[in-house]
Order: structure tokens, then sequence, then C-alpha cells
């Protein structure tokens, strides 16, 4: 049984987690270039080690996709050629970033960290992740 991976796709940078073996609890891991992120992927993670991977979908308050949603799908398109046989799964993001930043205020972070966006990036991959996770163990 292999690990889950959560992605928060930006047209910068990406904020990537990883899930513990069991998918019951998701971490953040850091953040990387999004033009960099397959590279990432591929030199730190085999495809026999990965359970799957969530990724963020950016909609409006309407609930309709966004030029996010493009480079989203754009990088889902490329990690399901790399790992073919990769379960890809989709969870709308909205808030998410918010969220990051509410629970860096409510923890007492300095100033400098919810400043920090690769930081934020992180964290709301890591809750992508964790809501996908939540979802699935509740079924």
């Amino acid at each position: 049984m292999g690990i889950w991976l959560g992605l928060d796709v930006g047209a910068v940078r990406t904020g990537l987690a990883e899930s513990d073996p069991t998918h019951r609890m998701a971490f953040p891991v850091g953040t990387h270039r999004t033009e960099e992120i397959l590279t990432y992927l591929t030199s730190h993670y085999r495809e026999s080690e990965i359970s799957g991977i969530v990724l963020g979908l950016p909609k409006d308050l309407m609930g309709r996709e966004t030029e996010g949603s493009q480079h989203a799908r754009s990088l889902g398109e490329k990690i399901q050629a790399l790992w073919p046989s990769l379960p890809i799964e989709w969870t709308d993001e909205r808030y998410t970033s918010k969220m990051a930043a509410h629970a860096a205020h409510s923890a007492g972070a300095k100033a400098r960290v919810k400043k920090d966006k690769g930081m934020l990036d992180a964290a709301s991959a890591c809750l992508i992740l964790d809501s996908f996770l939540t979802q699935t163990h509740r079924s």
C-alpha cells in the first residue's frame, strides 16, 4: 500500500503533501516551482510507492473552473502520461489558501510565516489531501 500525494497547483508554485501509509493523515512536504514539479516527482517517488494523486481544482465562487483550473488540469494530464496506471483524483480547492492562512494565524505563527506563500501552498496541499482522505474513509 503506497502513499497518496496531494498537490495544490499554482501558475508559479505547487504545494505538495503526503499521506501516511494507512491513508488516514496528511502531512505538508514542501513547495516546488510548478515548471519543475514533474522532475521533482520522478526523482523522489516511484509509481509503485504511490496509491494515487489528489489535485486541487480551483473554482470560482459559482463553482466554475478558472484559469488556475487549466494549470491543474494540464499538470494532471502530464502526470497521467508519466504514470498511466496511477489514479488521479480531483477535489474542489476553494478556500484552502484562506484556511491555511487562518490555521497559521490561529496557531500563533509569526507574521513572516503567514506571508510565506510557499509554506501556505504546502499547507493548502495538505488540506486538499486531508479532505480527500477523510471523504474516502467515510465511504
